[in-house]
């Protein structure tokens, strides 16, 4: 996805244009299969893939939505600007505003209890099935990106090459061993974990 509605498709050979109903730039995609696929971008936009075609989705939100994750096709999470989360349930979306003077920038989860909310100045949030809660991350620097193997093994990524990991009961700092922006964070399990900035590609062993 990207500029201008644009949303290309791989279909296990080629990639294919999509007609995405929308001309507002997309910046976040996530999805449980091949028939439920959410694109997330500026406006508080949010078209939905049910396997055939795109939709729009109203979101109660104007505010720009950066990324989205869920645990299932009846749990999504989309996050962005001005402090914004909005929530699919399986039918509507709800909308929750936190410290709207921060943006968000990141969200992930182990399941459905354990959720995480990345962005300015190192905010980190939780939800817990019930509540947000805001965590204390270790850091001030803007944090863009969050990814666990689990619920016990999370790290986020952000500005002068911040690294901060979750082990189950507290955030730590991590070496990075440099100060570009990190703008993404995934892996393969607890061991081999990949973050991505300007210019820079850094594997760690779990950091």
């Amino acid at each position: 996805m990207g500029d201008n509605g644009t949303i290309v498709k791989w279909n296990g050979l080629v990639w294919t244009p999509q007609l995405s109903g929308t001309s507002n730039w997309l910046y976040g995609v996530w999805g449980t299969d091949a028939s439920n696929v959410w694109a997330v971008g500026d406006n508080g936009t949010v078209v939905k893939w049910d396997g055939t075609a795109w939709s729009y989705q109203s979101t109660g939100t104007i505010t720009t939505l950066i990324r989205v994750w869920g645990s299932n096709a009846s749990n999504v999470w989309a996050v962005g600007d001005n402090g914004t989360i909005v929530r699919w349930n399986g039918s509507a979306w709800s909308t929750f505003f936190f410290r709207p003077t921060d943006g968000f920038m990141g969200v992930w989860g182990s399941d459905a209890s354990n959720v995480w909310v990345v962005g300015d100045r190192g905010t980190i949030l939780h939800w817990d099935r019930a509540t947000w809660s805001m965590q204390s991350s270790g850091t001030n620097f803007n944090l863009v990106g969050v990814w666990g193997s689990d619920a016990n093994n999370v790290w986020a990524v952000g500005d002068r090459g911040t690294v901060v990991k979750w082990n189950g009961s507290v955030w730590s700092p991590q070496n990075s061993y440099t100060d570009a922006r990190l703008n993404s964070v995934w892996g393969r399990d607890a061991n081999n974990v990949w973050t991505i900035g300007d210019g820079t590609i850094i594997k760690g062993g779990g950091f």
